[in-house]
């Protein structure tokens, strides 16, 4: 039987935990959001999982106890902060690591199959402590008892989640609301698709945008990034400066960009006139649960146009996103159009790996690419 999230947060903060970060990830329910209203606790949501790490670090230099809860995907993301921070200044921080695509475990998506097969093996090169967790509350009892072993040598220590090993405190309560805007991800993707030439070059962030754009609108010259979160638009500002005769536009969401802002200086600094990058901006995780991104608080066209993008805009309805992607198909850009939409899909979206796996899709693309956008994609 799976643990409930309530009962891991209670044993957390009976163990004098009091700071939780990281970046969500569906394995773990609604552990996000509980540790939001979890009385006690400083819940903090991360733009990416080395932030969340170097947040615990300056918790833990207060004096504080702090968790860090993370996708293994993401584990690269840590490496630095990790190594030339917990470690080498022996800063203890408890990592909940939920692991994707290990090999004994059930099928899973192919961007989750590499770090899978390499986390434990990951955590024992960098001398990390580990447990797998087992399900139980004494799993947990005893995992934080060995992590008490380790904190005292100044020391992190990781405890690893599989799927189905935590479950909601009350399946039947909604996460979080955000504004509920009146576009649809699939209604904006199918509008701006609409409007494309047919040789355009199209990227999508991993998640609900690639399942969106490959059910309203797929093609050979769509390159679905169905792993790497956060870099889309550097993917797409890449292939721009790169094919500067065709027009590239990039379909990105807020927690994508969040995760690795920083890529909007360099796309402004170099400029690429072909840019088209459009994030739809729903300010949540809907794919990993619906938590909230902090994106409502942050105006990513302001950013954007002190990056050094042509144009950022605003947009919450059709006719201005209609109007604003025919501003920026006709002039110079980088152009950055920032739409607001709700959370409403599909019921069973289709994957893109039901048709395609990333080998094939990449392979079908660069051919695309260079024969004139008319390859058709190669069949599964």
């Amino acid at each position: 039987m799976p643990i409930e999230t309530t009962v891991l947060l209670s044993k957390l903060r009976t163990a004098g935990y009091s700071l939780f970060s990281g970046v969500p990830c569906s394995n773990f329910a609604d552990l996000f959001d509980e540790a939001a209203r979890e009385p006690g606790f400083l819940a903090i949501p991360a733009a990416n999982e080395g932030s969340a790490v170097a947040l615990a670090a300056g918790a833990v230099l207060s004096g504080r106890r702090a968790v860090v809860a993370l996708q293994n995907s993401g584990f690269g993301n840590i490496i630095n902060p990790l190594t030339s921070l917990l470690l080498v200044s022996e800063l203890p921080v408890l990592l909940l690591l939920s692991v994707r695509g290990h090999p004994d475990g059930p099928a899973d998506e192919p961007q989750h199959t590499i770090m899978g097969a390499k986390t434990t093996a990951l955590l024992d090169l960098l001398s990390i402590g580990w447990r797998d967790f087992d399900g139980t509350d004494s799993g947990v009892d005893h995992a934080l008892a060995r992590s008490d072993e380790l904190f005292c040598k100044g020391a992190p220590f990781a405890l690893l989640f599989r799927s189905g090993q935590l479950s909601s405190c009350d399946p039947a309560k909604c996460p979080p609301n955000a504004i509920d805007y009146s576009l649809t991800v699939g209604e904006v993707i199918g509008s701006i698709c609409g409007q494309i030439d047919p040789d355009t070059l199209v990227i999508s962030t991993t998640g609900f945008v690639s399942r969106e754009l490959f059910r309203v609108s797929d093609r050979p010259l769509n390159f679905y990034v169905q792993g790497a979160l956060g870099h889309c638009g550097a993917i797409a500002a890449g292939l721009a400066l790169t094919s500067p005769a065709r027009t590239v536009l990039a379909l990105d969401g807020d927690g994508s960009v969040l995760m690795h802002m920083g890529a909007l200086s360099t796309i402004g600094y170099e400029s690429p006139s072909n840019l088209i990058h459009v994030v739809l901006d729903n300010e949540c995780d809907v794919s990993t649960g619906g938590q909230l991104s902090t994106s409502r608080t942050s105006s990513l066209e302001a950013v954007a146009s002190a990056c050094g993008y042509r144009t950022a805009t605003l947009c919450k309805g059709s006719d201005h996103l209609i109007a604003v992607t025919e501003q920026s198909l006709r002039t110079s850009g980088p152009h950055f159009i920032v739409c607001k939409v709700n959370r409403q899909h599909p019921p069973r979206l289709p994957r893109v790996t039901s048709r395609y796996s990333p080998l094939q899709n990449k392979t079908a693309f660069q051919r695309a690419l260079h024969n004139g956008g008319s390859e058709p994609a190669p069949a599964q």
